[in-house]
């Protein structure tokens, strides 16, 4: 499969490491870092349930830049194309936020600290958008319909590398230099990553039909979430994405709570699950080739069903495997899944961006990657304020650890909601 793809598919797809990379470790250790849980010998900077409110607020607004920013994109003209300029010029501030993020002014609870957490949080995701959706909307344009699966498993490929670079890296320097100096070497690496697809990549002009006028944004806008593709596909990723980040926040909370392991653990166990998910992805590859995109994501949903499910009993299984190497056997194969998520969404939307250019002629491959970056940004910031009322009102800690119980059937129950919706899904 390797030998037939351009080179470009590389160079396009090192990006992804960059992106990925980012969104893991904020994800994993935003939280544990401005409120970690008691005994763990670390400063809390702010109240988890404010960190949760600030943080779920900062996503939900920065999700609805999206599609200003996608708007923006698929109609901007330069020499350098509609979707790299965006790229070169938010790669820098994105990961200056990235770095500032782990350095608060205060140490210990401030009002200071809260305010900071918000501005850099929210300037981290604004321009984390002006670098992601363009660098998505690229898909569909250097791509060929046949090519898609193979691209798309390029991309899921550096998208686990970086969340594998992420996760090891970051509990490696973390563990041995604290994580202010994590964030200086991540930032500077990641920032690294996002220029090689600006330097390497050259876009394709693919010009919409001629006679087809130009829509405002409000009209654009709606007549993307009018299509009858993409509305079953996206209301069934906001349950998906709420699931995976709840899951993704709550495991340092899972790892030192519900396992009893060292944090540092976290690290490994999220390293686990991805090697496999990489693994995985000439499987998830086939499956997608064989039975379609749409059966192969349905299947990834009630496989996650049964992998969470299977975390919420252990402890119980009638095995002689002890608490901890149970645990481990549940996260290595939630790697299965994880491959189908990292996979599968791109694709499927590159096909809706041509079912829709198909219909309408008009190229905005931007726009419903940009509202699908909506749609997953703001199901994260619910998942965040869930999360952080969850552990404030049930407990986190080893005494009072309810909250932590619950994290993945509560996972559960948003997956099935979300494979119901998606069932209607009309492409195959």
């Amino acid at each position: 499969m390797l030998l037939h793809i351009s080179n470009r598919l590389f160079f396009y797809a090192a990006g992804y490491v960059g992106i990925a990379l980012f969104t893991q470790v904020v994800a994993t250790w935003s939280m544990y870092f401005y409120a970690p849980p008691d005994g763990v010998g670390r400063v809390a900077y702010v109240p988890i349930s404010f960190f949760g409110l600030f943080l779920g607020i900062s996503r939900v607004i920065d999700a609805f830049t999206d599609p200003l920013i996608a708007n923006w994109s698929d109609h901007f003209q330069s020499r350098w194309g509609r979707r790299i300029p965006f790229i070169a010029v938010g790669g820098i501030p994105l990961s200056a936020c990235f770095i500032l993020l782990w350095m608060p002014p205060v140490e210990g609870y401030s009002s200071l600290n809260s305010l900071y957490l918000f501005l850099v949080a929210g300037g981290f995701f604004l321009f984390m958008t002006m670098v992601t959706c363009p660098f998505l909307a690229l898909l569909p344009e250097i791509a060929s319909p046949p090519e898609r699966i193979t691209a798309a498993s390029l991309l899921g490929t550096a998208y686990v590398s970086g969340l594998l670079l992420g996760t090891v890296g970051s509990s490696l320097l973390i563990n041995r230099y604290g994580f202010s100096i994590m964030g200086v070497v991540l930032g500077l690496f990641c920032l690294l990553s996002f220029y090689t697809p600006v330097f390497a990549v050259r876009e394709k002009d693919l010009p919409a039909k001629t006679h087809v006028p130009r829509l405002r944004f409000k009209d654009s806008l709606f007549d993307v979430l009018r299509n009858d593709a993409f509305r079953p596909f996206i209301v069934g990723q906001v349950f998906f994405w709420f699931a995976f980040n709840l899951m993704l926040m709550g495991l340092p909370y899972i790892i030192t709570i519900r396992m009893g392991l060292p944090e540092e653990r976290t690290g490994w166990a999220l390293g686990l699950a991805l090697i496999i998910t990489l693994v995985s992805f000439p499987l998830l590859s086939w499956l997608a080739r064989k039975a379609g995109k749409k059966k192969a994501f349905l299947m990834v949903m009630a496989l996650s069903c049964v992998v969470l499910a299977a975390l919420s009993t252990i402890g119980f299984w009638p095995v002689p495997l002890g608490k901890t190497t149970q645990s481990l056997v549940v996260i290595a194969l939630a790697g299965i899944p994880l491959a189908g998520l990292f996979l599968l969404p791109n694709a499927l939307i590159a096909d809706i961006t041509d079912y829709d250019a198909w219909g309408s002629g008009r190229r905005r491959e931007a726009m419903f990657y940009a509202l699908y970056g909506m749609v997953m940004k703001s199901s994260i910031g619910l998942s965040s304020l869930f999360l952080g009322q969850l552990l404030h009102h049930l407990g986190y800690h080893h005494d009072d650890p309810l909250g932590v119980y619950l994290i993945a059937p509560l996972a559960v129950v948003s997956i099935l909601l979300g494979l119901l919706f998606f069932r209607k899904y009309p492409l195959e």
